[in-house]
């Protein structure tokens, strides 16, 4: 780099300060850094990288982000401070412009080319591994990071959740019992009573569903039932984030929310969902959009132009945006104030991770920023969220500095994938209360909220629900059609046949019959009807 590198004139927060200082004393070959998401790990990064290449102990600084559309962000935020790094860098050219501080790449792009990097990266270089856990994504990839920064001067892991869902070890970080060893640790009840990230709620939704399972039997269960497999209680998840009765009871109690903050003074707060895939994404804009009265922006990683629709999303009033993998983590949105968590990702890297994009404050509001995550009351989330819950409550009591990281083992519930039966028919939702993890009242919603019984499926699909049952039997139809080889046009026919009248026309009674007779052909796998 043939230019200087100015003047630092950027604040730091506390935590930023103490973690330089821990580190400079010792400038260890490697160190992990744990801050919460919304902490600000990006601006410590780039005092770091400042002060060495200032002392001129380093003159390249590569940054390594878990998503393509981070690169320009990180690229910006170092900027700031002067450091000037390539966010556009590609493995075939392999060569740093001499006027620029380094680069900013992927972890595929490093796992895809990792000789490109260890000629790139020598003995006066800092690599900057954001988000660390990531770096155990592929089998090969931890094989290929540690080939690759080999002779880095310095190697500085960041995360704010340093553990995987699979148990798989992460490169560069040290481990004692199998559990890792961070450097600096600044957790989320620390940023919450130094006032650098903002309380969270956690209204949570249960109900009841019904669905045909996998076996091809009729399950009807509330959230607080206990069922006989992990898939039936993925199922029930799923059959919840699928259905208008229970997605359009959240869809709407979250927007009032926001609706009610906007109305308290942040005006351009904004709301994000994540969903299972890119269909259910669709699936929940439009839900929003029937029951909300608003349309919302849908991003997904197939999409083209997804970092400029969030880029745009960032810096507009739209009310929300709802993603399936693009906001999860590293995505600076601190106008977020309302999330619905729409997916059946179940582990504990994942969900809090999602919480992390919340919790950012924002400095022009003077009253306490309150923000809240809407959750199912399923078996598998609720501890998830009462975790978080439970670590405020244990610092603000005990005033104890320590992190609460949950140790996922490698049997950690994970998502289950579409199966043969499955298929959603109904479900709707009820209000379960509140989890509260700020230091003050809850202005939109009582701490001592009532948890509401869950009410019987029965009267949901006495009350109109047929369309669900139709649908049901619409899938089955298709499914038999596949497995029979049998045009869906004769196995209507057959039904129509059998039990008399169309399927637009037929009452509950004959939808049921229709549906006990598909399900019959399925699991005898034999098909009698009009060949």
């Amino acid at each position: 780099m043939s230019s200087s590198i100015p003047r630092w004139t950027l604040s730091l927060r506390a935590w930023q300060r103490d973690a330089c200082e821990t580190w400079w004393r010792t400038r260890p070959r490697d160190a992990l850094i744990v801050a919460c998401p919304g902490a600000g790990k990006t601006r410590f990064a780039t005092r770091l990288a400042h002060a060495l290449l200032e002392s001129r102990l380093i003159d390249r600084v590569v940054v390594v982000v878990p998503k393509d559309h981070l690169k320009a962000q990180v690229a910006r935020a170092m900027a700031q401070a002067g450091v000037q790094l390539d966010p556009g860098f590609e493995n075939a050219v392999g060569r740093i412009a001499p006027d620029l501080h380094g680069a900013v790449v992927s972890y595929q792009q490093v796992a895809f080319a990792p000789g490109v990097y260890a000629r790139l990266v020598g003995e006066r270089t800092l690599v900057v591994l954001d988000e660390i856990h990531h770096a155990g994504d592929g089998a090969t990839w931890g094989r290929a990071l540690k080939r690759a920064f080999v002779h880095a001067a310095h190697r500085v892991a960041m995360s704010g959740t340093p553990f995987r869902s699979d148990g798989a070890a992460i490169p560069f970080v040290r481990y004692e019992l199998g559990v890792s060893i961070a450097d600096f640790t600044y957790s989320y009840s620390q940023a919450l009573a130094d006032g650098v990230c903002r309380p969270l709620a956690f209204p949570l939704l249960g109900g009841a569903a019904e669905w045909i399972s996998a076996d091809g039997t009729i399950i009807q269960s509330d959230f607080d039932s206990a069922l006989e497999t992990r898939q039936q209680e993925s199922e029930r998840l799923r059959t919840a984030l699928t259905q208008d009765g229970w997605m359009g009871h959240v869809a709407t109690r979250a927007h009032q929310a926001l609706h009610e903050i906007r109305a308290q003074g942040h005006a351009d707060a904004a709301g994000l969902v994540v969903a299972m895939n890119q269909q259910h994404a669709h699936y929940v804009a439009d839900v929003i959009e029937r029951y909300a009265g608003v349309k919302p922006v849908v991003v997904v990683s197939e999409d083209n132009d997804a970092a400029k629709k969030i880029h745009r999303f960032a810096g507009s009033r739209q009310p929300w945006i709802v993603a399936v993998h693009m906001i999860s983590e590293g995505v600076d949105i601190p106008r977020l104030r309302v999330g619905i968590y729409a997916t059946n990702v179940t582990t504990p890297m994942y969900f809090r991770q999602f919480c992390g994009r919340f919790v950012r404050t924002q400095a022009h509001l003077a009253h306490e920023q309150l923000a809240y995550v809407f959750v199912p009351d399923d078996p598998h989330l609720r501890p998830l969220a009462g975790a978080i819950h439970a670590e405020v409550e244990h610092h603000l009591r005990k005033h104890d500095h320590r992190e609460f990281v949950p140790q996922a083992s490698p049997n950690a519930p994970q998502r289950y994938e579409e199966l043969s039966l499955f298929s959603g028919i109904a479900a709707v939702a009820v209000d379960r209360g509140v989890l509260h993890s700020g230091i003050g009242m809850d202005p939109l919603f009582p701490l001592d909220e009532p948890v509401v019984e869950a009410v019987p499926m029965e009267p949901v699909l006495k009350a109109g629900e047929k369309a669900a049952l139709r649908k049901a039997v619409n899938s089955l139809v298709s499914l038999a059609s596949a497995r029979f080889h049998v045009d869906h046009r004769k196995i209507h026919a057959t039904l129509n046949q059998r039990f008399g009248g169309s399927l637009p026309t037929a009452s509950e009674r004959e939808l049921q019959r229709r549906h006990a007779e598909l399900l019959r052909w399925l699991q005898r796998n034999r098909y009698d009807g009009i060949a």
